[in-house]
This record gives structure tokens, C-alpha cells and sequence, in this order.
């Protein structure tokens, strides 16, 4: 399992019901179909070297999301679903309840970016939102 996998499967726990969204995220592409998600890893990777070998990285992943925005109320939905989102990741850094990355200790997970909007066409607005991951590697 990648971490780009394993951080997809730890947003799909994110209880979306009252929004009725991210039942897909799919990775790297966006979907041209209004309620479509997708994960795209940021090209920066960070990383620091211990003497003990241990690896310490810091990974950005930007979260799409491509929803209807015919009316103000579907505007102030999809805001609300975004505010709603960066606090489940803050309250789950908080509780230290993080996505599972195989080989690797994940220290911490936070929103570095707020949901905000991306890109506007006709009927949808692509949101934004990025998320930093850092985690550990032994050798």
C-alpha cells in the first residue's frame, strides 16, 4: 500500500453523512463528474536524517474536490463540508489516530492549506484542500 492508499482509506473513515460526500477518491487525476474526489501528492517531499538511520519525511497531498455550485446554498454546503474536514484531520492529530503506512510511524497529520475554491466552471467549483503527513522510516 502506497501513503497516497493509505491516507485515502483514512479519509473515507471521515463521517460524511451529513454531507452525503468522499464516497470515491481516486489518485492523481480529477474526474470531470460533479461530487468526484481525488488525491494528488504535491511534488515536495521533505526529509531529515537521523544518525540512528531513521528517515523523517513530510509529504503534501492536495485533496480535489469537484462539486455542484449552481445555487448559494450548494456554496455554502460545500464550505461547510470543507470546514467540517479540517476539523475531523485536526481532531484526529489530536487523538493520534492516523492513517496506517506500511514499514512507517506516522507522527503527525494536519491541514496546511484550508478547503478553499480552486478552479470555477459553469455548474462546479473545484475545492482544494492540503494535507501534510510526516512520518517515520527506519533505514
Amino acid at each position: 500500500m502506497t501513503v497516497s492508499e493509505a491516507i485515502i482509506k483514512w479519509m473515507k473513515r471521515f463521517d460524511a453523512s451529513e454531507f452525503q460526500k468522499l464516497k470515491r477518491i481516486d489518485t492523481d487525476m480529477q474526474s470531470a463528474e460533479v461530487d468526484s474526489y481525488s488525491l494528488v501528492k504535491e511534488p515536495v517531499q521533505n526529509v531529515k536524517n537521523y544518525l540512528s538511520g531513521k528517515k523523517e519525511y513530510t509529504d503534501h497531498y492536495m485533496l480535489q474536490a469537484r462539486l455542484s455550485s449552481v445555487s448559494n446554498m450548494e456554496r455554502i454546503e460545500n464550505n461547510g463540508f470543507g470546514e467540517a474536514l479540517e476539523k475531523w484531520v485536526s481532531q484526529k492529530n489530536i487523538e493520534r489516530d492516523f492513517p496506517v503506512i506500511p514499514d512507517a510511524v506516522v507522527k503527525r497529520i494536519s491541514v496546511t492549506t484550508p478547503f478553499y475554491a480552486g478552479k470555477t466552471e459553469n455548474d462546479n467549483i473545484v475545492y482544494q484542500m492540503t494535507v501534510a503527513v510526516k512520518y517515520e522510516k527506519e533505514k
